[in-house]
């Protein structure tokens, strides 16, 4: 998936969240807001540390995978604890965009490769 259509799709999402909060007057959506621009930043750079190691050994690229593994589990760490210390409330909607925001650009990503026909057969 690439950054304009990542990009549109983040705007589409962005905007019904924040009307939907607004016209039902449950600003506990932010954390959903939140979450999804979460898993989407998180989807990115997967994607991203996806294309450096294509050239590398398996050992080098298991390594590089580890170390963004952690890295991406403690930038998502720190957005829930900080959500969960200001507003425990969010937290349901915070999971439920979090997951969103990953499997909604990797459901697209893989419908887009079966399309194409890219991978491996």
């Amino acid at each position: 998936m690439n950054n304009r259509s990542l990009l549109i799709l983040s705007g589409y999402v962005t905007s019904a969240i924040l009307l939907l909060a607004v016209i039902i007057d449950n600003y506990a959506l932010l954390g959903a807001l939140i979450g999804f621009l979460t898993g989407i930043f998180n989807f990115q750079w997967l994607h991203r540390d996806s294309k450096r190691i294509v050239k590398k050994d398996l050992k080098a690229a298991l390594l590089v995978y580890y170390k963004s593994l952690f890295s991406r589990l403690g930038m998502i760490t720190l957005v829930v604890a900080t959500v969960g210390t200001f507003k425990p409330d969010w937290l349901l909607y915070l999971a439920g965009g979090i997951a969103v925001g990953v499997c909604l650009p990797l459901a697209w990503t893989m419908i887009k490769q079966h399309k194409t026909g890219g991978g491996e057969k």
